[in-house]
């Protein structure tokens, strides 16, 4: 019970408030992006699209679903060179990287770590790379195993969670850190699919109040509850920790990484300042 008060107070504290809103702005300011990128990387890696389209239509009303398609296929259509192929997905990788860069900065926060925010944003880029590799790996595993589509599907967002609630730790944790929030929010997310679908389809008509705006309204509304949802599962995980609270205590994760630019960021900050 004391827990679950815990988690009560982690979540609707005046941080987690406003660090939900702020995953939500950063998980829509990902989209085009990501979108962007896994579109190419699915064209260059002649991996079929249709399995992925399937994953996310499960998530979303049909209304948001073909939108998406319309958008994913606009992007698999375009013709891009190796160079700008390679300066797009560049600069996709930074820019959807924001929401896990967003998520780090509270981690950081919690775990009382100081360190440069720009080794926090390359930190960032690196999960952001090692969960687009997973996720490829994940479809790619799905066309070859078309009829346990449902459980790869679990199974990969399951690990995906799992792993993005170690990453983001930046403590040595111990070997089943990260795996209650994962649980949850895999459980939270698929949950939330049908009930969504269900609500926006039975109970809501979102398309004769809002018309042509219905779409953004209905994203915007599952972005939130996803975000919400995936910070809940990051607040479980921080309190069924047996060193929750005393987390400056634990030994730094990449400590030599860390160490080597904070030593860069004091030498930039004394010449700043002698200048």
């Amino acid at each position: 019970m004391e827990k679950l008060f815990r988690i009560y107070e982690e979540f609707t504290s005046f941080e987690g408030s406003l660090f939900k809103y702020a995953l939500s702005f950063s998980i829509l300011l990902a989209i085009a992006p990501s979108i962007l990128l896994f579109s190419m990387l699915f064209r260059y890696a002649y991996l079929p699209i249709d399995m992925v389209l399937n994953f996310v239509r499960s998530f979303l009303p049909d209304i948001n679903a073909e939108t998406l398609d319309q958008i994913f296929l606009f992007f698999v259509d375009k013709d891009y060179g190796i160079l700008s192929f390679i300066i797009t997905a560049c600069t996709s990788f930074y820019l959807a990287s924001r929401s896990i860069f967003s998520f780090l900065l509270i981690s950081a926060a919690h775990e009382k770590v100081d360190v440069p925010k720009w080794s926090i944003r390359i930190k960032a880029v690196v999960m952001f790379v090692f969960l687009t590799v997973v996720l490829l790996a994940g479809v790619y595993l799905t066309t070859k195993f078309s009829k346990l589509f449902p459980l790869i599907s679990a199974g990969l967002m399951l690990f995906m969670f799992t792993a993005t609630y170690r990453m983001l730790s930046f403590r040595k944790r111990n070997v089943s850190f990260g795996f209650i929030g994962g649980m949850f929010t895999t459980l939270g997310i698929m949950g939330l699919a049908d009930l969504f679908i269900s609500i926006v389809h039975n109970f809501t008509s979102y398309e004769d109040i809002y018309g042509p705006i219905a779409v953004l309204v209905t994203s915007l509304l599952a972005i939130y509850l996803i975000s919400c949802i995936i910070y809940l599962g990051f607040c479980i995980n921080m309190v069924f920790e047996e060193d929750y609270g005393n987390e400056e205590a634990l030994v730094m994760k990449h400590a030599k990484f860390f160490a080597v630019c904070l030593r860069v960021h004091d030498q930039m900050t004394k010449r700043i300042i002698k200048s």
